[in-house]
């Protein structure tokens, strides 16, 4: 029996996907050849277009992985602080504004990806975002059972949150001025002031639903 070849011992679309992120991040852009990519792990290009058939599909597949890491950072938040919803979302927050400022590249395909990818433009309609954004539910739901958010409706008020998260990251990613210790300083305080928010609505302030 012939012995297969290196290409077929590969683990070929796991590694693509891999090796694009860090290409991602090393180019600083969304135009990363599928040669490239072939490239870096070790195979010809006739063999990764088998796995994919365009760089749109390899970008799919890797934004998806995009949401898998971030679900993955903050289920594990999620089960440390059990018991702990209020210190679930602010340390949920901080996980998502250093994942973006990590991963600026693959944030932005996740959220903003290209039309030619033909996505969807709601970042939590997969089901790994699904998943994401009622990790985030269901901290918010909790608190609130704690008399935290009293009066307040979550689904107007989770928007907002994430909103504000989301805003402040894009800002901060956009501006080249900034170094990578004031853009967390930035996008923290940020976090810290709607928790700051969040904490006074249990002394007694109640909000509009």
């Amino acid at each position: 029996m012939a012995r297969p070849r290196k290409e077929q011992e590969l683990d070929i679309a796991r590694r693509a996907i891999d090796e694009t992120i860090r290409l991602l991040s090393e180019r600083g852009d969304l135009d990363v050849p599928l040669t490239a990519v072939a490239h870096a792990i070790g195979c010809t290009a006739p063999a990764l277009y088998g796995h994919f058939r365009n760089k749109s599909a390899l970008l799919r597949a890797v934004r998806e992985e995009g949401f898998n890491r971030l679900y993955r950072e903050k289920l594990a938040i999620f089960e440390q602080m059990r018991g702990n919803p209020f210190g679930y979302l602010r340390d949920g927050s901080y996980a998502y504004v250093r994942f973006a400022l990590e991963n600026p590249t693959l944030y932005r395909l996740m959220f903003t990806p290209p039309p030619k990818l033909g996505v969807s433009d709601d970042p939590w309609s997969s089901e790994t975002g699904s998943q994401i954004f009622n990790l985030f539910l269901t901290g918010l739901r909790c608190s609130q059972e704690e008399g935290f958010l009293r009066g307040m409706d979550l689904s107007r008020y989770s928007f907002m949150f994430w909103s504000t998260v989301h805003g402040a990251v894009s800002l901060t990613l956009q501006n080249r001025e900034m170094d990578q210790p004031a853009k967390w300083d930035a996008t923290r305080e940020a976090v810290d002031t709607l928790m700051e928010i969040i904490a006074a609505t249990r002394n007694g302030t109640r909000g509009t639903s």
